[in-house]
């Protein structure tokens, strides 16, 4: 039930978070959001926290019926996440998002931990 809840919250925190809140507030100018760069990099934040939540639901599935499977989850589903993530953060920030590489190397670092075992 805990994992529901988590995808069915983060899915609209990505959504309506999206439509009533990230995307008014980076359409409106001034200060920091005058720069394009900024307001890439907020938006991409708002919906990492998003993709995050799937891998700890992923996590609460695999605990509660596969609980052996727990490590292969975590280690799959955060590598693909992060993997991704910062490969998108990467290419929509021009690489210019000091953590792009951070993120990205937590992905493959969970990949290569998960294949190496």
């Amino acid at each position: 039930m805990a994992a529901v809840l988590i995808v069915a919250t983060v899915t609209l925190h990505s959504l309506l978070g999206e439509r009533r809140l990230i995307g008014p507030m980076l359409a409106t100018r001034g200060g920091v959001l005058d720069n394009g760069f900024a307001r890439a990099v907020v938006r991409f934040a708002w919906h990492f926290t998003s993709a995050i939540g799937l891998v700890v639901a992923a996590a609460l599935v695999a605990a509660a019926l596969r609980p052996e499977a727990l490590r292969e989850v975590l280690l799959v589903m955060g590598g693909i996440i992060f993997t991704v993530a910062g490969l998108i953060d990467g290419v929509v920030t021009r690489g210019r998002h000091v953590g792009w590489p951070f993120v990205t190397a937590t992905g493959l670092a969970c990949l290569g931990a998960y294949w190496l075992n």
